[in-house]
């Protein structure tokens, strides 16, 4: 492609390596353009230092950690809840269950509130109702009270669905999201896997009560280093002007190594388009937060009453666009219903094996005890260890070279390639443990390669296939994450209703093998219509004002 021709700008199209003079089309790491473009404000969260960005997405990763792991990490204490409760396998899985559903829907609060408020005041709120709920689960004397427990448990943690991506996206450019977006993945996933490890332990040498006093303190430990250390990384960038009436729409000439996406995308500009474009070379990242944005209310100076923060909206009707926006680009936007699906199947998964192991291990010929059965959840770490380095970095490299071969120009679709490996391993993964489970064989077989082929996978699809929605959508990332968090728990909440029964019934291979046709076949059908007609898709949405929220 020519540099001196007109590029079809839209949403999710970058120009993101320009080349320097004398170069010709070669480009290096350095002449990487930086999408969307940091403002000259040291406070600008896109210019504070490595240093506190690490900080802020490493207390972003204990919270989604810890949160994670007392709603959802339950299944090796099914024996004991049923029991201590006198209720049968499914009831015991409706624990679980009811912190799924409401950890999936409370988003349609958290997502509002962290636009309208910020990030910072509401993952606050949520690590107090996280410790209060798990003070109340130790707590418990009855099924019903421990069920309201779980609900309450949900809404506390319903901020790891969402608040993780929204700051990522505040705080890294286009071409760092993919790495942090799988650690993202890692942190929740790797809770799905350590919780059950620990309260197994837990509940076999002392008492099941006790793990909800360790995630307690646990929380309490990550609420302080929030509260210090993770200031608001919301941050409203100018928006620029619009283009010159004699332009073609949605494009412009990468001139001077000017950069746009389409006119309505005004999260991926904030520089004047006659401007030229800053890079990596030249941007140095030394800022800091400033004060006002460790307070209990970072964006509260900007409030007036009646209105938000924008000023141009009022508070009812920004809150309802940011309760439909889900809703809206499910229904009409096909890249972020795929993206969804994608992440649902690959994730319910993880969920079928995690609602069978004490089936399973915990009858002949295997006869696990809970602290055994929590520590078959080792072989996922160890899959999703290799997912946190191969996946995100391997998406970006793929769509950086892709890019560098494409004339500089990046397309959301170029990262698309990345996820065929871990398609794979969920087609092996599922199907070596659903043969497994059936014909009872040998654990270490099912365990290590099952378990850890989908491990692999649980955390490698969802990364590359979210990391495209958000993409594609640069403006939306909290509200990608809630659509495809609602997809995903509300499938994971009808599982618990047939599946245990079904594979009691039938035998594992075919529900097992099910969930892997669902993956599999999702992400291959994903990969044959987007990537060679994902632009198209993104053409036909290019307009809508989602862009400008």
């Amino acid at each position: 492609m020519a540099r001196s021709e007109e590029i079809d700008i839209i949403p999710g199209t970058d120009i993101i390596f320009i080349s320097d003079p004398g170069d010709g089309e070669n480009t290096s790491s350095n002449s990487v353009v930086l999408v969307p473009q940091p403002t000259s404000s040291p406070d600008d969260p896109l210019n504070w230092s490595a240093t506190w960005k690490t900080v802020v997405i490493f207390n972003q990763f204990v919270f989604v950690f810890v949160s994670i792991m007392t709603p959802l990490a339950i299944s090796p204490m099914t024996s004991i809840f049923e029991a201590e409760f006198h209720k049968t396998l499914p009831e015991v899985n409706m624990l679980f269950g009811a912190a799924a559903i409401t950890l999936g829907y409370a988003n349609f609060l958290v997502v509002p509130a962290a636009n309208l408020l910020g990030r910072r005041p509401v993952v606050l709120v949520c690590g107090v109702i996280c410790i209060l709920a798990n003070i109340w689960q130790g707590l418990v004397t009855s099924y019903p009270s421990f069920l309201g427990a779980r609900v309450v448990s949900g809404i506390g943690a319903a901020a790891n669905e969402s608040i993780m991506p929204m700051v990522i996206a505040d705080l890294l450019f286009l071409h760092q999201r993919g790495s942090s977006m799988a650690l993202y993945f890692w942190a929740y996933f790797l809770g799905l896997f350590i919780g059950p490890i620990i309260s197994g332990a837990i509940a076999s040498q002392i008492s099941w009560r006790w793990f909800f006093w360790v995630c307690t303190i646990l929380q309490g430990a990550s609420f302080i280093f929030l509260l210090v250390a993770h200031p608001e990384t919301k941050y409203d960038r100018p928006t620029p002007p619009r283009t010159p009436a004699s332009s073609t729409p949605g494009t412009e000439k990468p001139e001077n190594g000017t950069i746009s996406s389409a006119s309505s995308d005004s999260q991926t500009r904030s520089q004047p388009p006659q401007q030229p474009a800053i890079t990596a070379a030249d941007h140095g990242a030394t800022g800091r937060p400033s004060r006002s944005q460790f307070s209990l209310l970072p964006l509260r100076k900007r409030l007036r009453f009646g209105h938000s923060y924008t000023g141009t909206h009022s508070i009812a009707s920004t809150l309802l666009r940011d309760v439909i926006s889900p809703v809206k680009i499910l229904v009409c936007y096909p890249i972020v219903l795929w993206a969804s699906l994608a992440m649902s199947f690959a994730a319910n998964s993880l969920l079928a094996l995690n609602l069978t192991q004490a089936q399973v291990f915990g009858a002949p010929p295997y006869g696990f005890t809970p602290a055994q059965i929590g520590l078959v959840n080792l072989a996922f770490v160890g899959g999703a260890v290799v997912a946190l380095g191969t996946a995100g970095p391997l998406s970006d490299r793929v769509a950086l070279r892709r890019a560098r071969a494409n004339a500089g120009v990046l397309e959301a679709e170029m990262r698309l390639p990345a996820l065929l490996p871990y398609a794979f391993a969920n087609l092996a993964g599922m199907t070596v443990t659903a043969v497994g489970y059936q014909r009872a064989w040998p654990w270490e077989v099912v365990v290590v390669l099952g378990y850890g082929l989908v491990g692999l996978q649980v955390v490698g699809i969802p990364a590359i296939a979210i990391a495209y929605a958000v993409d594609s959508y640069k403006a939306l990332p909290g509200e990608i994450m809630l659509a495809a968090t609602i997809v995903k728990n509300t499938f994971g909440f009808g599982m618990i209703f047939f599946f245990n029964d079904w594979a009691a019934r039938s035998g594992y291979i075919k529900p097992v093998l099910m969930l892997m046709g669902l993956t599999f076949g999702f992400s291959i059908l994903g990969l044959c219509i987007f990537i060679p007609y994902g632009k198209q898709f993104r053409r036909w949405t290019k307009d809508s004002k989602l862009h400008s929220l």
